[in-house]
C-alpha cells in the first residue's frame, strides 16, 4: 500500500477490520499476494516509483544492504521480503532475529531516523516510523542519504542540439504541443475546414450549415476541446522536462508512458479512409522530439528532499494525491471510452439531442463521409485524452514530492487549459446538457480542492 492509500484509508480500514493489528496484517497480506504474481515486484515498485539508490547502501559485517532501514515482522517469508524490499527497505527480519548491527528505533519521523544514522547507527529496524508515516519510510530515508551534494544545473548549448540532454527534447515537445493546440484553436475559430477536409467531404462550411444548423458549432466544440487537451499534454510534458532536468528518473518514465499512448493514436484517422495531412505532419514532426526525450542523455541529479516536514501538511497532501490519482485514472479511462465511441457509435445520445437529428441521418449524409469525418475527430480526441490521463497519472503517482513547485504549477496550468476551453466552447455553442458537462464541473471542483490541499507541500522549502 503506498502512502497515498495508507494514510487516507488507514482509519476506515480499521473501522472495517476492527483493529490496527488486523489492518497491518491485511496490508502485508495484500502486498505479499501481489509479490507472488509474475512481475509482482515491478508492480509494487511502480506505485511510488521506488528505485535503487546506490548511495544509500550500507555494508555491515561484510553484508551489503540496499538501505539501512528495515522492518521486523511476525512471520517473515520470501513474499513479504520481496514486497518490502520493493518498497525500499534494506532488510526484513523476525523480531527475535535481528541482523548483526541492527537496533530497534523508536523514531517516528524521517529526521529522527536520519539523526540516528548520523550518530553512528548502522542498521535501524523502523517499525514505529513505518506504522506512523507509511510504507515509503525507507525510500524517503534513502533519498535523503543519496541526494546530491551540489545542485548546479549544467549549462545548455542551445545552438548545438546534438549536445542536448533528454530534458531539453522533452521541453521542446511540450512547447510544440502547446503551439499545436493554439494552432488547432485558430483553425477551428477561423476557416473551420481546411482544403483537404473539403475535398474529403465534397462539401464546404456553408453546405454543412445548410444540412444542419448545429453541425458546424458541434464540430467546433469537438475540435476546441481537442485543442485544449493538446495544450494540457504540452504543459504536462514541460512539467516532465523540468523534473528530468533535476535528475528525477520518474519523470522520464512518465514522459515515455504518456507518449507511448499518444503518438499511435495520431493515426486512428487512417481507419476512416481519411488521410489528414496536418495530423500526419504533426506526428512526424513531433516524434523526433519524443525520441530525444526517451533516448537522450540523462543529467546528473540535482534534486533535494526535505529531512524534516510538517506532518499535518504532508497528510493533507496525501489526501490530495489520492484524489488526483483517482481523477487521472478517470481521465485515462475516459480517453479510451471516447476513443471507442469514435470507433463505434460516434454520436452519443446528448450529441443527437443537440444536433436534433437521428444518427441514421448523419450516417447516410454525404455518402457516409460526414459521420466518418466526425468519428475521426472523436477518436483522435479520445487518444489525446488517454495520453493526458496517462501523463497526469504518472505525475500523481510519482511526482508528489515536497518542494517540487513546478509540478503544482503544471497541474494548475494543465487543468486550466484542459477544462477551460472545453467548458467555454460548450457554453458558447449552447451545448449545455448537464449530464454531458458534469465531468467537467466535477473535475474543476476536484482539481481546485487538490491544488488547495497540496500547495503547502509542493511549496515547502528544501
Amino acid at each position: 500500500m503506498p502512502d497515498w492509500t495508507y494514510i487516507p484509508l488507514h482509519k476506515p480500514a480499521m473501522g472495517i477490520l476492527g483493529s490496527a493489528t488486523r489492518t497491518r496484517r491485511a496490508a502485508i497480506g495484500l502486498v505479499s499476494t501481489i509479490a507472488k504474481l509474475p512481475g509482482g515486484e515491478t508492480i509494487i515498485r511502480g506505485f511510488d516509483y521506488t528505485h535503487d539508490l546506490p548511495d544509500a547502501e550500507v555494508t555491515v559485517h561484510d553484508t551489503t544492504y540496499a538501505s539501512p532501514i528495515g522492518l521486523a515482522v511476525d512471520e517473515p517469508s520470501n513474499e513479504i521480503e520481496t514486497a518490502l524490499r520493493a518498497m525500499g527497505f534494506g532488510f526484513v527480519t523476525a523480531k527475535d532475529e535481528l541482523p548483526e548491527g541492527a537496533v530497534l528505533s523508536e523514531a517516528t519521523t524521517i529526521d529522527g531516523l536520519v539523526d540516528e544514522l548520523n550518530n553512528g547507527a548502522s542498521l535501524l529496524v523502523a517499525n514505529d516510523a513505518a506504522i506512523e508515516l507509511g510504507p515509503t519510510t525507507a525510500q524517503r530515508v534513502n533519498e535523503v542519504l543519496a541526494q546530491p551534494n551540489g545542485n548546479e544545473v549544467e549549462p545548455i548549448g542551445w545552438l548545438a542540439p546534438w549536445t542536448w540532454p533528454a530534458w531539453v527534447w522533452a521541453m521542446w515537445l511540450g512547447i510544440a504541443m502547446v503551439c499545436g493546440g493554439l494552432g488547432a484553436s485558430l483553425i477551428t475559430m477561423g476557416p473551420i475546414l481546411l482544403g483537404y477536409d473539403i475535398d474529403f467531404l465534397q462539401a464546404d462550411v456553408d453546405d454543412l450549415r445548410a444540412f444542419n444548423d448545429n453541425l458546424v458549432p458541434f464540430l467546433q466544440h469537438d475540435r476546441i476541446t481537442m485543442a485544449g487537451c493538446m495544450m494540457a499534454i504540452g504543459f504536462n510534458d514541460i512539467g516532465f522536462a523540468l523534473a528530468m532536468r533535476r535528475g528525477w528518473a520518474w519523470a522520464r518514465a512518465g514522459f515515455i508512458f504518456a507518449g507511448a499512448i499518444g503518438f499511435p493514436t495520431f493515426f486512428l484517422f487512417l481507419g476512416y479512409k481519411f488521410f489528414d495531412p496536418l495530423h500526419a505532419a504533426v506526428a512526424i514532426g513531433f516524434f523526433p522530439l519524443y525520441l530525444g526525450g526517451v533516448f537522450g542523455r540523462k543529467v546528473a541529479p540535482t534534486w533535494r528532499v526535505p529531512v524534516a516536514v510538517d506532518e499535518a501538511e504532508r497528510r493533507s497532501s496525501l489526501y490530495a494525491q489520492l484524489m488526483m490519482v483517482m481523477l487521472s485514472a478517470g481521465v485515462f479511462l475516459s480517453g479510451f471510452y471516447i476513443m471507442s465511441i469514435g470507433l463505434r457509435d460516434v454520436l452519443i445520445p446528448s450529441d443527437r439531442v443537440f444536433l436534433g437529428d437521428d444518427q441514421a441521418v448523419f450516417a447516410s449524409a454525404l455518402d457516409g463521409r460526414l459521420l466518418r469525418f466526425i468519428a475521426h475527430d472523436r477518436a483522435g480526441f479520445g487518444g489525446a485524452l488517454a495520453s493526458l490521463g496517462g501523463g497526469l497519472l504518472t505525475t500523481s503517482l510519482w511526482g508528489w514530492r515536497a518542494g517540487e513547485r513546478s509540478t503544482w504549477w503544471m497541474l494548475l496550468i494543465a487543468s486550466v487549459v484542459g477544462f477551460g476551453p472545453a467548458l467555454a466552447v460548450h457554453l458558447i455553442v449552447g451545448y449545455t446538457d448537464l449530464f454531458h458537462l458534469l465531468p467537467v464541473y466535477v473535475g474543476i471542483v476536484w482539481v481546485g480542492a487538490v491544488l488547495t490541499m497540496s500547495k503547502g507541500w509542493f511549496f515547502r522549502e528544501v
